[in-house]
């Protein structure tokens, strides 16, 4: 297992956690909820600790604990997004980043609205686009560490878990978890957030029932939910949600004011009943595809 180097120790780079005793064709991914941070990062030195981790989705992992003992299976990436996003294409580099013009290996496919975010595969800015991340540039060699490191091992260990599932019971289900801040960057307009954001690329990277029952869900539990508000869905979404060959991929986004303080990153009072509730919906959205799973 690739491994990045955090405080002097080696970890794991990710945490493929997997469930002998599963029935379910489920999986939950964690993509940005990584809390270890490398020690070749190199951030800005100026920023404190808080700014640089706001683009986090911060103890969402720790929300949905409750896969294990529903007997389902989850992968995290254990490293923050800011050092590499790993729900974004592999190609999605602001070369204006890179310490050298030499020729790059691979493509460049980032946006202007993303590299205005500073929201590409390497973040170059945090606190919704009002600082720069890094006060350098990056070298090539590092670009290319993470993404060996980082990015392949996160998706070889996503795609072989859902070539596992297919297997062995002829349909995935995967549930890409996230948190957003409570209000949008100036750039998009500023405006306080939904609750609760659903997204599948306007119904092309799921079946509609997948959708509405984990809708429904967090409904059920109070929350004021959306369809594809505020976003449609990234690389997660686009590489493995394929209704098509009953591959069905879904991503929902938590407003992280209601479970923590954005300023100081530390758990509110509402924590508990945040967590208490995503159990709520994850064993919903588990004996929802159960019943898909009796009646296939």
């Amino acid at each position: 297992m690739a491994s990045i180097l955090c405080n002097g120790e080696s970890i794991q780079s990710i945490t493929a956690q997997y469930a002998s005793n599963n029935t379910t064709p489920l999986l939950l991914t964690f993509p940005h909820s990584g809390g270890n941070y490398p020690d070749d990062f190199l951030p800005n030195p100026a920023l404190s600790f808080e700014t640089i981790d706001f683009p986090n989705d911060k103890y969402v992992d720790e929300l949905f604990d409750s896969h294990g003992s529903l007997g389902l299976p989850a992968i995290r990436a254990n490293f923050p997004r800011t050092y590499i996003d790993v729900n974004r294409h592999q190609h999605n580099i602001d070369p204006s980043m890179m310490e050298t013009q030499e020729s790059w290996y691979g493509h460049f496919l980032s946006t202007d609205s993303q590299k205005e975010n500073g929201a590409t595969l390497f973040w170059s800015k945090t606190k919704l686009g009002r600082c720069d991340l890094y006060d350098r540039k990056l070298s090539q060699d590092e670009m290319k560490q993470r993404i060996a490191t980082c990015y392949v091992p996160f998706h070889q260990a996503l795609a072989s878990s859902i070539e596992d599932m297919k297997k062995k019971f002829k349909m995935a289900y995967i549930l890409d978890c996230h948190s957003y801040a409570e209000f949008s960057s100036k750039l998009r307009g500023g405006a306080r957030r939904p609750q609760i954001d659903v997204l599948n690329r306007h119904g092309q990277s799921c079946n509609p029932q997948f959708t509405e029952c984990v809708v429904d869900a967090f409904s059920d539990c109070g929350y004021d939910v959306t369809l594809n508000n505020i976003y449609t869905g990234g690389e997660m979404l686009l590489r493995y949600g394929w209704p098509q060959i009953n591959q069905h991929a879904l991503q929902f986004e938590i407003r992280r004011d209601l479970y923590m303080d954005e300023e100081s990153r530390q758990k509110s009072d509402q924590f508990t009943k945040m967590q208490n509730d995503c159990t709520k919906v994850l064993s919903s959205v588990k004996k929802h595809i159960d019943n898909l799973c009796s009646a296939y």
